[in-house]
């Protein structure tokens, strides 16, 4: 039951903020700040924060094999990462136009390395197709949940700058943040209660063994 109320709540929270900046960001005459954001919020919130919750679906495996849920995670991995390029090199054009410098800001360095944790996420998710490591694996599911934590951060910093408090009222933007550190909270604890569960699937018997351990009971 605590699974399935952070699935649903994560859902709901990351598709109801990329609607909402979604919707700002596409009227908007502002071309480099309104695209760097359009691009970062469907890219690196909501595409990475949804292919972290499909792969363990409480309700998809119902209706999807475990190799097409499989396929739908990297697919928006990957689409994620794409879209999120887009968005960091249409600010960076701009920047480079005006001699100001990037990546000096908290919302610039925690977007750069939570994007270079999805990129090592997405080259490890490519090797898992190849072979089938437990250390691998490990490495693969904790960079893309930092990854995805320090973009949380970058999208929360990004409500302290000019373009958030140009665009939104005092009051929409505290529950924009409540709402992103909601939808964070949600999606990590999912992830890590699954990543929990499949370490203890993937450890071999042997070592259950060894310390006396009830298999069945811990699998359960």
């Amino acid at each position: 039951l605590y699974r399935i109320i952070l699935e649903l709540l994560a859902h709901i929270l990351l598709i109801a903020i990329t609607v909402v900046m979604v919707k700002k960001t596409s009227g908007l005459d502002d071309h480099s700040s309104g695209q760097h954001a359009l691009y970062a919020i469907l890219g690196l919130f909501l595409c990475v924060g949804e292919s972290l919750l499909v792969c363990h679906s409480w309700w998809l495996g119902d209706f999807i094999s475990e190799n097409r849920l499989n396929l739908l995670h990297m697919v928006l991995g990957m689409v994620g990462l794409w879209l999120g390029l887009v968005g960091i090199f249409a600010k960076s054009i701009f920047k480079s136009k005006i001699h100001e410098p990037h990546f000096n800001s908290k919302h610039g360095l925690c977007g750069l390395l939570g994007f270079l944790l999805i990129a090592g996420a997405v080259a490890s998710g490519f090797a898992l197709v190849c072979f089938t490591h437990l250390a691998l694996h490990v490495i693969h599911r904790l960079m893309g949940l930092c990854g995805f934590v320090l973009l949380s951060c970058s999208q929360w910093f990004a409500l302290n700058l000019g373009f958030a408090r140009r665009e939104w009222n005092s009051w929409k933007i505290k529950w924009l943040r409540i709402s992103t550190l909601a939808a964070t909270i949600s999606v990590v604890s999912y992830e890590f209660l699954c990543l929990c569960r499949d370490i203890v699937h993937l450890l071999p018997n042997s070592w259950f063994k060894a310390i006396g351990l009830k298999i069945d009971h811990l699998h359960n």
